[in-house]
């Protein structure tokens, strides 16, 4: 995804936990999240692209690949929340529970270790007098935050999960995330020279004039079911990420199936299909999951270190 969009799909996660009808016993966590957030909003921009723009590690903790793999055998694969937009389109995926291979990439890993090392910070903060050079700052702990958001976010681009090339050649891959953050620059008035976004009297970023899809996911934000467990089966960040990797495979072929030809597909090709004629539909599922990602994982490791801030 683009830089806007990484910053947009952030900005809509703590929007979420602000207007969502969140569980009782996770809504004072929820609101102090927000209440935090709101200090940080300025350097969103900046975090979230940092992953892009600094660390520059796309070939590996952007990614996990997946190939079908040859063979009857059938494969579990993990459980997601029931109200992934993912989950239930890629259990009628003709792919759904037919084996497949791994060739590369570490995205779970990295959001794993993130999540941690939010936590490990909020503690060193906590622990550590105010001036200590050994302590952090709540400016580097947003980043982090900001950081996590984006390799989140990629994990839910279903070519991120998918061996094959639409990176190369016309490069299918960064026209459709060119387009989605087409829509979110001419959806919301943006101060690029200062690198953050204008903001309306909510705190969150001010509406120019917010295209069909950019409007369907601000309404998903509020009106999705929110359900903070990770799914069955799954217990921590690196399960959650690793499930949603495998749905992200599947969806890869429902944006480009399988017939479509990696190394000679044109754009004008690709306008012809009826995989394109559904782009919209499907981008609004990616980016409504990736939102509802995002506020699960940064409030399971907020409510983390809360509880154990608490002696809990």
């Amino acid at each position: 995804m683009k830089k806007y969009t990484h910053a947009w799909l952030a900005f809509m996660a703590i929007k979420r936990l602000q207007y969502a009808n969140i569980p009782e016993e996770l809504q004072e966590d929820a609101k102090s999240l927000v209440k935090w957030f709101h200090d940080y909003r300025d350097f969103v921009i900046e975090g979230s692209w940092y992953p892009d723009e600094v660390f520059k590690d796309m070939a590996t903790s952007h990614v996990i690949k997946y190939r079908p793999a040859e063979g009857d055998s059938v494969k579990d694969f993990k459980k997601l929340p029931k109200t992934m937009k993912l989950y239930s389109m890629g259990q009628k995926s003709p792919l759904y529970k037919k084996p497949f291979v791994i060739e590369s990439g570490n995205c779970a890993d990295r959001c794993e270790s993130i999540a941690h090392s939010i936590i490990d910070n909020f503690k060193i903060l906590r622990m550590e007098d105010r001036g200590c050079p050994l302590a952090t700052t709540g400016n580097h702990i947003a980043m982090r935050f900001f950081i996590l958001s984006h390799y989140i976010a990629d994990c839910h681009m279903p070519l991120h999960c998918d061996c094959r090339s639409f990176s190369s050649g016309a490069n299918i891959h960064g026209f459709i995330e060119s387009e989605w953050d087409k829509q979110v620059r001419k959806s919301y008035d943006i101060d690029i020279p200062n690198n953050r976004f204008y903001y309306d009297p909510t705190g969150y970023p001010l509406q120019a004039k917010p295209t069909p899809l950019i409007q369907a996911v601000e309404e998903d934000v509020v009106n999705r079911e929110y359900l903070h467990p990770w799914g069955t089966g799954n217990n921590n960040t690196w399960d959650y990420i690793s499930a949603i990797s495998e749905y992200s495979y599947l969806m890869a072929y429902r944006l480009l199936p399988a017939e479509l030809d990696e190394k000679t597909l044109t754009k004008n090709d690709y306008k012809a299909t009826e995989a394109y004629a559904k782009l919209e539909e499907y981008s609004r599922y990616i980016l409504c999951d990736a939102v509802d990602s995002i506020a699960r994982v940064w409030l399971h490791v907020w409510a983390r270190y809360r509880s154990w801030a608490a002696g809990r």
